[in-house]
């Protein structure tokens, strides 16, 4: 009865997931739309690909090569979000990430397309292919470290760059969102490493605990998307509430970029 219990609540949490992530991604291309921040775009489809592959894992288990194809795209459409937004004409790791992150995943497939390998595991693990979980592992660890935690690293560093500058305290409060939110969900990724590889299925115990906390890290990294590239009005008004500005503006990402990078100029 418990686990009855758990496993209802546990579908529940995964439809509060994939209707979150898919709303914040329908409210970023209206952003995208409206402000022709084409930046937006990637991170857009981080959202949507990510609400997708959960619907056909959780109601189409039959369509399993659809979704191995679709989780192998969302962290390369992060990773290409962080390009566009803060590289876009400067250089990056950007290429090294990418070419590693296309080998890992790539393999990643082959692996589980021709071992049925997932975490949980969904059928029971030969301990000989037990070599080609650990690489399972080794691919997702890698795939948030490049993707999720570089974000973080490079938001929070922009964050420090500006936050002593003449602009409006929402921009700022924006990339320190963002910055904190992505490096928090990174270190989701040791989650993986706490479910055993010999308990099947993910509303098995103690799978399914874990499956509780990873929803938990993802709405958390929902919510904080939102709020950092969709800010809602009345927020940006109480970060905002003690500065002077002359008027009040829409900014598309590139002119907050320019700007941004006016006023670091002014500081060298």
């Amino acid at each position: 009865m418990l686990l009855q219990t758990l496993v209802i609540i546990n579908y529940s949490f995964q439809l509060v997931w994939i209707v979150i992530q898919l709303i914040v991604a329908i409210f970023l291309l209206n952003k995208m739309i409206k402000t022709k921040a084409y930046n937006i775009l990637p991170l857009s489809l981080f959202f949507i690909i990510n609400s997708i592959r959960i619907i056909f894992y959780g109601f189409f288990p039959s369509l399993l090569i659809l979704y191995l194809i679709l989780i192998q795209f969302p962290n390369i459409s992060l990773l290409i979000f962080t390009k566009l937004t803060f590289f876009k004409y400067k250089k990056s790791p950007f290429k090294i990430f990418l070419i590693i992150l296309i080998i890992v995943r790539s393999i990643d497939f082959i692996i589980r397309l021709s071992f049925q390998i997932s975490i949980p595991m969904t059928t029971s693990l030969d301990e000989s292919n037990l070599i080609y979980y650990y690489y399972i592992l080794f691919s997702i660890t890698t795939s948030f470290l490049l993707s999720h935690l570089w974000l973080g690293i490079v938001a929070l560093k922009y964050y420090y760059s500006i936050i002593s500058i003449n602009i409006e305290p929402w921009i700022k409060k924006r990339y320190q969102l963002i910055g904190l939110s992505s490096i928090i969900y990174s270190f989701s990724i040791f989650i993986y490493y706490f479910i055993p590889y010999n308990v099947v299925g993910p509303f098995s115990f103690p799978n399914i605990i874990y499956g509780y906390i990873l929803v938990g890290f993802t709405i958390f990294y929902s919510l904080s998307a939102f709020l950092g590239w969709v800010m809602p009005k009345r927020l940006k008004e109480s970060f905002n509430k003690d500065f002077k500005r002359v008027h009040d503006k829409d900014y598309t990402e590139n002119e907050l970029m320019e700007m941004i990078n006016k006023e670091l100029s002014k500081d060298k």
